[in-house]
C-alpha cells in the first residue's frame, strides 16, 4: 500500500500548495491513502469545517490535527455530527488519540481505500517541552 502523508499545511499558501500538487503527486506514486495534517489549515490555527471539506474533497482520506484542533470552535460539533462507527467525513478528522477522555473526537479510524484495503490511522501527540 502506497500512503501519502502530507504534514502540517499552514494557512491559505499551504491549502494552495497541496490543491496544486495533490493530484499528480498522488496519480504519480499510484497512493492508495491520502492522510494530511490540517492542524493550522486555518490561518495557522486549527482547522474549520469547510476547510476539511475542501481537503476531504481534493482527495484525503484521513485528516490529523494536533494541539489546535479546537482553536475553530465550530470543528466541535462538525466532529459530534456523525456516530461513533460512521465512515462520513466528519468521522475521519482526528484529534490526538492520548488527550484527555471524553473530549470531542476521536484519535483513530479505521477505513478500507478505495482499492478494498483496510486501514487504521491513530494519532498520538508528543510532549512538547
Amino acid at each position: 500500500m502506497n500512503i501519502l502523508f502530507v504534514g502540517d499545511i499552514f494557512g491559505s499558501a499551504g491549502r494552495r500548495i497541496v490543491r496544486e500538487h495533490i493530484g499528480h503527486v498522488v496519480a504519480a506514486h499510484e497512493v492508495d491513502l491520502v492522510v494530511i495534517n490540517a492542524e493550522n489549515a486555518a490561518g495557522g490555527f486549527g482547522v474549520t469545517p469547510q476547510i476539511a471539506e475542501d481537503l476531504f474533497d481534493l482527495g484525503a482520506d484521513v485528516l490529523t490535527t494536533g494541539n489546535h484542533v479546537w482553536d475553530k470552535r465550530e470543528l466541535i460539533d462538525y466532529l459530534k455530527s456523525v456516530p461513533e462507527d460512521s465512515q462520513k467525513r466528519p468521522r475521519r478528522v482526528l484529534r490526538p488519540a492520548n488527550l484527555q477522555a471524553g473530549l470531542p473526537g476521536h484519535g483513530f479510524f479505521e477505513g478500507t481505500t478505495r482499492g478494498g484495503v483496510p486501514y487504521a490511522v491513530m494519532q498520538l501527540m508528543g510532549e512538547s517541552s
